[in-house]
């Protein structure tokens, strides 16, 4: 497959002409997921943040989150099927660019709830916190995004 592929280039860290055009970009990348390992994810991100002159500059119009249990978009990536982490749905993840592009809302810490349901029958919530920023736990319930904090 690698003829077939090798002309889309999807490892240039020069986003440089994207971000000139006003784009925005947000990845949504899963610690659990088993098709795209998050580290080569993260070294995407580093590599054009160097290439962009910094983390500011490239956070200026690409954003990255990491969503603990989450595997490859947007499934339970645990090793427990009857699991619930808390995982964004697809609309939500549009939503949230959209708003970037149509309003200026710059998306930041993201607070992910996971769905009641008759086997889950109470949520939980966890923030997510743009890249390289981590949810750190403060004090409160474990099961709340409230609990936490970016840093």
């Amino acid at each position: 497959m690698q003829a077939a592929f090798s002309h889309i280039n999807t490892d240039n860290p020069d986003l440089s002409a994207f971000k000139a055009r006003g784009g925005k970009l947000i990845t949504v990348q899963g610690l659990a997921d088993n098709l795209l390992p998050y580290p080569g994810v993260v070294r995407y991100y580093e590599q054009v943040a160097a290439q962009l002159g910094g983390l500011a500059s490239a956070q200026s119009f690409y954003k990255l989150y990491l969503v603990p249990g989450m595997g490859h978009f947007p499934v339970n990536g645990t090793a427990n099927p009857d699991a619930n982490p808390p995982i964004p749905p697809a609309p939500q993840v549009y939503a949230w660019l959209t708003d970037w592009v149509e309003k200026g809302a710059e998306p930041g810490r993201i607070d992910l709830a996971t769905p009641v349901t008759a086997a889950h029958p109470r949520a939980s919530s966890q923030p997510v916190c743009v890249y390289p920023q981590k949810a750190t736990y403060m004090s409160g319930a474990i099961a709340a995004a409230a609990s936490y904090t970016c840093s």
